[in-house]
């Protein structure tokens, strides 16, 4: 009986072992569609205005994609850095000090996420946001993803896009 009770001890544990795997798709469903020029960068003046308007129906070859059947999420995001050349020429993270925001919300730090919001009527996800610059010489990097937030017991959306405005999603510009 002691030798069955020890090749349980050994058996068992190694199920548990040998079925675990890192892959998160297994245990979070998740789904990525193409939809181009979502977000939009564009600098007037000494402001940087950044925006994302997503349809909350993407248009797609055979049928409409809805984010939000999909994923019952109120909020999608996407991630920029703001980036400045200092005096020894060298980018280096910079973070504005005057922000407006128009449309949606921000979490701001060496990273800026912007959070586009589903509006009142559930039609469109809304963002935009003008950062007052000093002078001097900026770059934008966009990551090209458009991301569902909270997406609980539901499907995870990854929207794989482009910006308006920059090349290969990196804007550079002098404020003078």
């Amino acid at each position: 009986m002691k030798k069955y009770l020890y090749i349980l001890t050994l058996v068992i544990p190694s199920f548990f072992f040998t079925s675990c795997t890192e892959s998160d798709d297994e245990f979070f469903a998740s789904t990525i569609v193409t939809a181009n020029s979502l977000i939009e960068l564009d600098v007037t003046g000494n402001e940087l205005n950044v925006s994302c308007y997503v349809s909350r129906l993407l248009p797609q070859p055979n049928n409409p994609f809805d984010i939000y059947l999909t994923s019952t999420s109120r909020k999608i995001f996407f991630n920029y850095t703001l980036e400045k050349k200092n005096v020894s020429g060298a980018w280096e993270y910079y973070t504005p000090t005057t922000v407006s925001v128009i449309e949606g919300e921000n979490e701001i730090d060496e990273i800026i996420s912007g959070i586009a919001v589903l509006d009142a009527l559930d039609t469109t996800y809304e963002y935009e946001t003008n950062n007052t610059l000093a002078p001097g010489q900026y770059r934008v990097i966009v990551e090209p993803e458009i991301v569902t937030l909270n997406a609980q017991d539901a499907v995870m959306v990854t929207i794989k896009t482009t910006t308006v405005g920059a090349v290969g999603n990196v804007l550079e510009f002098t404020i003078d």
